[in-house]
């Protein structure tokens, strides 16, 4: 798998630069440019049916939005722009701050979302965020309580994950598209 590439200490306008050169995704996280590698199709399809899922409920919840990468997410941290393309995000009520985030995880990007995203988010007032592990069908969820992410727990297939942000739940067996099969003991 390929590795996202890491430049450092570039400002802002360093990266408006770049990216208007380049036709790569990139992100700028704490002063380092992350050059982000294509996605699998399970990466994909599981950011599709996650997303679709939202969605249905946005219709019924219309003060929330849900939005898929490539979508740029601003984020302002002592006096350092920030510039974040997670895979899904939900706005409510704040249309430059998402409520929520889902950061589905694949070889070249799990230890950035696990470490240095998860810490812009929780720095930033993200309510919930979500890791997506896509290999074993499960969503860890962590929850801003006083400026620190708590982990909520690990969802399987078998469950429905809360979105508090959007008062609803979502049904993972949909969003890893497995058909439960009732047991008869």
């Amino acid at each position: 798998m390929y590795e996202a590439l890491r430049l450092d200490n570039y400002t802002f306008e360093d990266y408006l630069e770049i990216d208007a050169t380049t036709k790569e995704r990139l992100e700028l996280i704490f002063g380092e440019i992350y050059m982000m590698a294509g996605a699998s199709a399970l990466h994909q399809d599981t950011v599709l049916n996650t997303a679709s899922l939202l969605k249905k409920i946005a219709k019924e919840y219309p003060k929330c939005t849900p939005r898929i990468a490539p979508f740029d997410v601003k984020l302002s941290l002592n006096r350092q722009i920030n510039v974040v393309q997670p895979d899904i995000m939900i706005f409510c009520n704040n249309h430059s701050l998402p409520c929520a985030i889902f950061e589905v995880l694949s070889p070249s990007t799990a230890y950035k979302d696990k470490t240095i995203k998860k810490e812009l988010y929780e720095a930033s007032g993200v309510s919930e965020y979500f890791l997506v592990n896509c290999e074993y069908a499960t969503i860890d969820k962590f929850i801003l309580q006083e400026g620190k992410y708590l982990y909520d727990k690990a969802y399987g297939i078998e469950d429905k994950l809360p979105i508090l942000c959007m008062e609803s739940e979502i049904d993972l067996s949909e969003v890893f598209e497995v058909e439960l099969v009732e047991s008869n003991d």
